[in-house]
């Protein structure tokens, strides 16, 4: 399996810092792994940034797979591209001598839809998840609940959903809400006056609630 394009900033600089987050990125269908870079200023801390790209050209970006289920299952789809990510992380930490960090996620779309997954196939993997216009998996709610247990999940979870969102409506950011509500330890949700994308407002609450979180000791502030 091909390895996704990436780019990861700070680990030379910040990588001798162990409570220094790393802050994994993962784009929408059609975007590339530039897209999220200013999402990395929700956090108030300095942290070292981990962005990944879809292998699949899709419209004037990337995909990391295309969502046609006729075709195959969503665990083949999905479960599969989740599963390629959680890997070559792993790799690129071991790499780059970053496996005692903190690891966060934020992911739009299609990656915040991968992020759901990775959370739930990896229960104390990530420290903290902004998930942006996500849904929820059919097969993922099955999945849970043979092999999850409530609360579960280690992941802090901040939910956003569109209120005009057509591609992703916002009963679905509702269902999403739900399931982290059961099985993570602490899950947040917040919907905005706009379609499929993110505002001023969600980034300033999402900055809000990474002062909340306990990442690490090196504030900005």
């Amino acid at each position: 399996m091909i390895d996704l394009k990436y780019e990861l900033v700070g680990a030379s600089r910040l990588g001798n810092q162990q409570d220094v987050p790393v802050v994994i990125t993962l784009h929408g269908m059609g975007s590339n792994y530039l897209d999220l870079r200013p999402s990395i200023s929700f956090f108030n801390q300095k942290v070292i940034e981990l962005h990944f790209q879809g292998s699949i050209e899709y419209a004037n970006g990337y995909a990391y797979y295309i969502p046609r289920f006729f075709e195959a299952s969503e665990p083949d789809v999905i479960g599969n591209a989740a599963e390629k990510i959680y890997e070559q992380t792993q790799r690129i930490l071991k790499a780059n001598h970053l496996e005692g960090h903190p690891l966060a996620v934020i992911g739009f779309s299609q990656g915040a839809i991968l992020a759901t997954t990775l959370m739930t196939f990896h229960p104390e993997w990530l420290q903290a998840a902004l998930v942006l216009s996500g849904r929820l998996p059919d097969f993922i709610s099955e999945w849970a609940r043979q092999h999850l247990k409530s609360q579960e999940i280690e992941t802090a979870v901040f939910i956003s959903q569109g209120k005009k969102d057509i591609v992703i409506p916002p009963e679905v950011g509702h269902q999403l809400f739900d399931f982290f509500r059961v099985y993570a330890q602490s899950a947040t949700y917040h919907e905005y006056d706009v379609g499929h994308g993110i505002t001023m407002e969600t980034a300033r609450d999402a900055y809000e609630w990474t002062t909340t979180l306990k990442l690490g000791k090196e504030s900005l502030n």
